[in-house]
């Protein structure tokens, strides 16, 4: 869903972010599966796209699924056009992930990962958007997040802004490996149905792991929800 319209002041409020290298990074994760956070990834990731000077990626987690890159492939969005020609993403250093079992051809090497991730410029804007490369996988192998501050690093000397869309922690530990490296986190809860002790959990655990949450996306707010209220209270 296009939620730009809800999340400008939002935007506005990251862009006071301070960054001591280059470029920042955003982490969105939801409390649960189905909670919106893509749809806020996304719509956050365009709203600063067209405030930056240099490009904003949108990168996502769920390496295997591509949801970010297929929505812009299905053109969700308004106005905006699909997904340019592949460039590499590797940004030539330590990459955030590892394919396993690694398997060596048949004259010894390993199989090299270093381009399977690229990302793509959106039409008519300035967003970037990855996709992994899956197709290379042989059958057998997995993929997993490591801890890569290399390229975290790496990453924000070629965009101004990288929004990361994570997967839920009670279905991958993937954010956990990457949240002390971001310059903040930004939770997503569907307000009529996610509990405060939810909330505060996944925050704990984020914190735990270095993270710096920023705040709650509080999604689909009805008129009797009250989560957003007791978060604040």
């Amino acid at each position: 869903m296009d939620l730009r319209p809800d999340l400008t002041d939002t935007a506005r409020a990251l862009e006071r972010l301070p960054s001591n290298a280059g470029g920042r990074t955003i982490m969105v994760i939801g409390a649960k599966p189905g909670e919106g956070a893509s749809s806020v990834s996304a719509s956050l990731a365009l709203l600063l796209a067209s405030r930056s000077a240099n490009s904003t990626w949108l990168l996502d987690l769920s390496l295997i699924d591509n949801h970010q890159f297929r929505t812009f492939q299905a053109k969700r969005f308004p106005r905006l056009g699909l997904p340019g020609r592949a460039l590499d993403a590797s940004l030539k250093t330590r990459q955030f992930y590892k394919v396993v079992p690694q398997l060596k051809s048949v004259d010894g090497r390993t199989q090299a990962s270093q381009r399977l991730l690229s990302v793509h410029r959106v039409e008519n804007s300035n967003l970037m958007v990855t996709q992994f490369r899956n197709e290379f996988l042989k059958p057998g192998q997995k993929v997993q997040i490591r801890s890569s501050p290399e390229y975290w690093t790496a990453l924000k000397s070629v965009c101004d802004w990288a929004v990361i869309d994570a997967p839920p922690i009670n279905t991958s530990t993937a954010a956990l490996a990457v949240t002390r490296y971001v310059d903040g986190v930004i939770l997503v809860v569907q307000a009529d149905r996610t509990q405060v002790g939810e909330v505060n959990a996944l925050r704990d655990e984020i914190e735990a792991h270095g993270g710096n949450v920023l705040g709650v996306v509080a999604n689909r707010v009805k008129s009797d929800a009250r989560l957003a209220d007791r978060i604040v209270g």
